[in-house]
């Protein structure tokens, strides 16, 4: 099975980076220097804690799929960083604690399960056999937020 990790838009993310409000919710964001991995939810890198500037901002990862918004805090690196684009999940979230949230119509959460490290690509492909997933939202297991979208190609 062929998928696609979809991190937030380079659109939303420039709009914060040369704004400093959320576009979803015209809320404020913040920059601090990372005291936490993150991890970034445009490269889909965890900070380097202590150095690298972060801003915290609101974000809806429903927007587009549901009527009912679920917004969350979210982080991305202050400096403009390269999207992830790749066609493989990404290295740095096998690393970190993370889940696979299976959701179906309306945003009805269906399958919530740890990630399995050395199988991430059969577990997605187990999650998406079912029928009923629309789409599977990674969340770090530990902040509980919004990290990436996962889509079938």
């Amino acid at each position: 099975m062929s998928y696609k990790v979809i991190p937030i838009s380079n659109e939303i993310c420039n709009e914060v980076r040369e704004t400093l409000i959320s576009p979803q919710y015209k809320h404020p964001a913040s920059v601090s220097i990372a005291t936490g991995y993150g991890p970034c939810r445009s490269c889909l890198n965890t900070f380097n804690e202590g150095e690298e500037e972060r801003i915290l901002f609101t974000y809806n990862s429903f927007e587009g799929l549901s009527d009912l918004p679920l917004p969350g805090p979210v982080f991305i690196h202050k400096d403009e960083c390269r999207s992830h684009d790749d066609d493989v999940f990404p290295q740095g979230l096998s690393a970190i604690p993370v889940l696979f949230e299976g959701f179906g119509e309306y945003s009805h959460l269906i399958v919530r399960e740890p990630i399995d490290a050395d199988q991430t690509d059969a577990q997605i492909e187990r999650i998406f056999s079912r029928e009923d997933i629309r789409y599977i939202n990674i969340r770090n297991a530990e902040a509980g937020c919004f990290v990436a979208r996962i889509d079938r190609m």
